[in-house]
Parts: structure tokens; sequence; C-alpha cells
């Protein structure tokens, strides 16, 4: 469908009207083939419900509201941890570490779907404080890792890193000679 020029112009013109109450409407005229047709919109012939009508039931929305936002940040922050070029490299380390496998088993990795690494991962600022459980086929445990770095151009300096067996000893990792590890 399309719209024809006159010499007095565009025909497709928006007119506004006033109704009886006041609102402002936009109406919309075109001349297609001959016809002139007038559109109006879609509009609400009601009040706007009050929003501090049902107060208390507001608060709860946004309580609960709140409640949500804090907990979707808290889990995706912690997706963004174990995804960390630093946890890769630990889970390396202890897949190849002979001491470790002897311990865990094979198959060494998170021990749940939705791991928890709780601490502080800051490689910016040159501070890891984490500890998150681990298993293999035989065993599980916990893994701790605590390293600094004074600046960007220093690799970190590994203070702690071991692994709490359950049920069995504390392995340092540190001492492991089958790997090296270093970030």
């Amino acid at each position: 469908m399309l719209a024809r020029i006159t010499r007095l112009g565009l025909r497709n013109q928006l007119r506004t009207n006033l109704r009886s109450n006041s609102r402002l409407i936009l109406r919309y005229q075109s001349t297609v083939q001959g016809e002139t047709r007038v559109k109006t919109p879609v509009t609400v012939d009601r009040e706007f419900p009050d929003p501090f009508k049902q107060q208390k039931q507001n608060r709860y929305y946004f309580v609960a509201y709140g409640i949500g936002v804090t907990l979707s940040c808290i889990i995706i922050f912690n997706y963004e941890k174990t995804r960390s070029p630093v946890i890769n490299s630990v889970l390396y380390c202890l897949r190849r570490s002979d001491k470790i496998k002897n311990e865990l088993g094979n198959n060494i990795d998170f021990t749940s779907s939705w791991p928890w690494i709780s601490g502080e991962l800051n490689t910016m600022q040159g501070r890891i404080d984490i500890e998150f459980r681990v298993g293999g086929d035989r065993n599980k445990g916990t893994l701790k890792l605590k390293a600094t770095r004074d600046s960007k151009l220093e690799p970190f300096n590994v203070h702690e890193w071991k692994l709490i067996i359950d049920d069995g000893p504390e392995i340092d990792l540190k001492k492991d000679t089958s790997v090296e590890f270093g970030f």
C-alpha cells in the first residue's frame, strides 16, 4: 500500500485531537487507492492503579526482588571463580600429581556440579585465598590455596597449597615434585 504525494504536500498527516477526557490522541490519516482511512491508536479509557494503595504488598515485592537479585549476583560471581584460569591450573596440577592420584583416584574434579569456591580470588590485585572441594573415584578432600604477588610483572608467590583429604592425610602440594605449579 503506497501513499500518494499530492501537490500540496504529503497526504499522510498527523493530526492531534483533544478528546473530552483531556487526553492527547494522535490520529494518522492516509489515502490509499482513493480511500481515506483514519486510524486511531488503541487507548485505555480507565484510571491507572495507585502504586501507593498496597504499600505493604509492594514492600514484600521489593524485598523479594532484592533477595533474588542478590542471590543471582552471588551465584554469577561464584561461577566466574570456577571458570578462572587459576582454578583450571590448580585442577590440572591435581590431575597430574601422582600423590593426589594415589589418594583420590582418577577423574579428579569438583565434588558437585555446582561447586562453591569460598575466599578471595583477585588476580588483578595479586591476592588469592581460596578453598573448595575436590573429589576423585576413591576419596574427596578440601583444597586450600593462598598466594600473593607484589606487582603484575611478577609471578605469584604461593604461601600455602594443600589438600586435606577426608579421613586421610593432609598433603602439602608445594613439596610435590611430580608437578610444577606456577602462575
